[in-house]
């Protein structure tokens, strides 16, 4: 399968955000960008695990 990481994509993020701001976000971007966010949002989801078991 060949995938062409300049081809645009529609990215939508739903969050709770307290109610300050709409909480769904929509952004047009490049699958290569797409793989950049993913991969920063792993990161996150391992900081955020490992915060959590030191406090544990």
């Amino acid at each position: 399968m060949d995938v062409d990481p300049e081809e645009i994509v529609t990215v939508e993020m739903c969050w709770d955000n307290g109610g300050w701001m709409p909480n769904l976000y929509s952004r047009n971007i490049t699958r290569r960008q797409l793989t950049h966010l993913l991969t920063k949002l792993d990161e996150l989801a391992d900081a955020t695990d490992e915060a959590q078991e030191r406090t544990a």
